[in-house]
């Protein structure tokens, strides 16, 4: 079978266990599960960045943040882009050259002023974080549908109603953006299909994340009785940097602090979780019933995980831990066998993948081709990977470098570091750097990190091998301090 066609279905926010053979939670996805026991799954899939306009830079260009510019997100708090420095990068640019049809339907957020349409993509064209809720065209399609809502908050984050985390979406769940969405990609499949054109189309939904708003048919779907507490829930936070207590407790002053708190929380997460499943497997059945399953390579992935109340209630993203950097990643065709693949990856691969496996030319990248991976091919993976991370309310620059093998290493050049063996430890509870019969290990890890910024010609190359006692880097960067 050929791949003529490609659907990238991106969420917002979703974490890697709440669908499919890794499930930890009673998250009502039977859309989602067919989808994985049919799909190549990568168990091993991370963000680049565990931070929305990152992230979502990195996928559609295949760089890392430090080099499209787009480190934090485009449109608040402060950004260190609001718009991509070279947009020429943007790899979806490679397929129209080749004639094939590109649509965008939901969220951009990859700049704050232009929108995909200013890229060539069909669709909608929302710039920023974007807001279709109040878009006169899903306004519309109310009225046309005599549909309505209103949304009653039921958890905040802050004191005095602030910071709503979850609410009841008091409608339908055809009155939900996301049901409106999945109409919208319909109607330009349809196009593509009707028209005999190839096509790479991609819904980016900004479902699971918060604010929790679940429609009628979904709110309380979740069996709460098998719903635990985190295995990492009780983590005082005495071995993390300083600053995860601190964002912890100033910046969501209301978050969950016992075990009935994230229970709560975890289960308007499931429900919204199941709303969203429930219009993934609307989209994947048109597929089918429009005879375009045979030739439609069908990919699904996230922007970046949630941290979920875990780690003593951490909220939302901008964290290098499991939760928050771990992500889905399913390629689905039937020219690729089904099962696990270990391999590290990540979103960044997901353009490269795509013009390898149409059968372009893939060009220089950070990402890479996932291609000998999908096929079987042995020994064709990472050893390490990086993964960024320069802020979400204030400039804070760490990289995490996980290896191969599960060993887990995250550098804070304003605090101390953490080591942490996945294979042992999944909920990093368990800081290894400060114990001694683990400094090999350490010293092992430095070292790698600091070839792999070098090699990656990450700007924080200089800063990882001085912190760690190299003082002749070798990089090139400036240094005034240097002796002649």
């Amino acid at each position: 079978m050929t791949i003529r066609n490609v659907l990238l279905i991106g969420v917002d926010q979703m974490r890697s266990d709440v669908a499919g053979p890794g499930k930890t939670v009673p998250a009502v996805t039977p859309h989602l599960d067919r989808l994985y026991a049919e799909s190549a799954n990568f168990t091993r899939a991370y963000s680049s960045c565990p931070l929305c306009s990152p992230a979502r830079a990195s996928m559609f260009t295949g760089d890392y943040a430090f080099k499209h510019g787009m480190g934090t997100n485009c449109d608040m708090y402060h950004s260190l882009s609001t718009e991509l420095i070279d947009p020429s990068r943007l790899l979806h640019l490679r397929l129209q050259e080749a004639g094939i049809r590109t649509g965008f339907i939901g969220k951009w957020h990859v700049g704050t002023t232009l929108g995909p349409g200013a890229f060539g993509f069909d669709g909608m064209d929302l710039a920023g974080y974007g807001n279709v809720s109040m878009s006169p065209d899903f306004l519309a399609y109310l009225d046309r549908e005599s549909l309505s809502y209103s949304v009653e908050p039921t958890i905040f984050l802050n004191p005095d109603r602030q910071t709503m985390l979850a609410g009841a979406w008091q409608g339908p769940a055809a009155s939900t953006p996301s049901h409106y969405l999945t109409n919208r990609t319909i109607e330009i499949l349809s196009d593509y299909a009707e028209a005999g054109d190839p096509f790479f189309a991609t819904i980016q939904y900004w479902d699971p994340h918060q604010p929790h708003l679940v429609a009628d048919e979904f709110r309380g779907i979740t069996d709460r009785t098998a719903i635990r507490a985190w295995c990492n829930f009780n983590d005082d936070l005495s071995s993390k940097p300083r600053r995860v207590a601190r964002e912890r407790d100033d910046f969501y002053r209301l978050h969950p602090r016992s075990e009935d708190d994230v229970v709560s929380y975890i289960a308007q997460y499931c429900d919204h979780m199941a709303q969203l499943d429930a219009e993934i497997g609307r989209l994947l059945d048109w597929i089918e019933a429009a005879g375009l399953a045979d030739n439609t390579l069908v990919i699904f992935t996230s922007d970046h995980g949630d941290m979920t109340g875990a780690h003593g209630g951490l909220i939302d993203k901008g964290l290098l831990y499991e939760e928050a950097i771990r992500i889905p990643l399913l390629f689905r065709h039937g020219s690729i066998s089904a099962g696990n693949r270990a391999e590290l990856a990540t979103n960044m691969d997901i353009m490269p993948s795509v013009l390898d496996l149409v059968g372009l030319d893939v060009p220089d990248r950070h990402g890479k081709s996932l291609s000998p991976e999908l096929k079987g091919e042995s020994g064709a993976g990472r050893h390490n990977l990086l993964v960024e991370y320069h802020g979400l309310r204030f400039l804070y620059s760490q990289r995490a470098l996980i290896r191969r093998d599960g060993m887990k290493f995250i550098f804070t050049p304003g605090d101390f570091d953490e080591l942490y063996d996945l294979s042992d430890d999944p909920g990093e509870t368990r800081n290894l750097v400060s114990e001694l019969p683990n400094a090999s290990v350490l010293a092992e890890m430095r070292s790698l990190l600091m070839a792999e910024t070098a090699r990656l010609d990450d700007p924080l190359r200089d800063c990882v091998a001085k912190f760690n006692g190299v003082w002749d880097t070798g990089s090139g960067q400036f240094d005034a301090t240097k002796a002649p």
